[in-house]
């Protein structure tokens, strides 16, 4: 039988390796730009620190890291809530802006590349089981 762990975690090495290599050329890292997609997917509204942490499945250590090289280099900006000070809310600056478009139309592709491989049941199979694994994590 496959060794699903190994082949899990392989696929999920290329496909960050791939991010990776995109987006050094423009000084972020994989997921600092796949937080940048979230936040103009959500542009509408407040998104909080907390809020990527879950939607990454990150702790709130890695998050605050990342998001401080994220500000440090001019991409977000934090500020207190408006609904709960305690809280950090997470703004793309005018910098970071300027990418959205570069941005999503890379994570639009590489949505294509992957959804070619594959049968419309294929794809809401995988979506079904990698959903599933995500679940039985947490």
């Amino acid at each position: 039988m496959e060794d699903f762990g190994r082949l899990l975690k392989i696929s999920a090495n290329q496909m960050g390796r791939r991010f990776d290599q995109f987006a050094r050329q423009y000084e972020l890292t994989g997921t600092q730009m796949a937080i940048m997609d979230y936040l103009n997917q959500h542009k509408d509204k407040e998104i909080l620190q907390r809020d990527i942490e879950h939607e990454f499945n990150i702790q709130r250590s890695t998050a605050t890291v990342l998001l401080q090289r994220m500000e440090k280099r001019n991409f977000i900006r934090r500020k207190a809530s408006v609904d709960d000070a305690r809280q950090k809310s997470v703004q793309l600056t005018q910098h970071a802006k300027e990418l959205e478009k570069i941005i999503a139309n890379y994570m639009r592709e590489q949505q294509e590349q992957l959804e070619a491989e594959f049968s419309a049941s294929e794809l809401e199979l995988l979506s079904r089981l990698l959903k599933n694994l995500v679940r039985f994590e947490n």
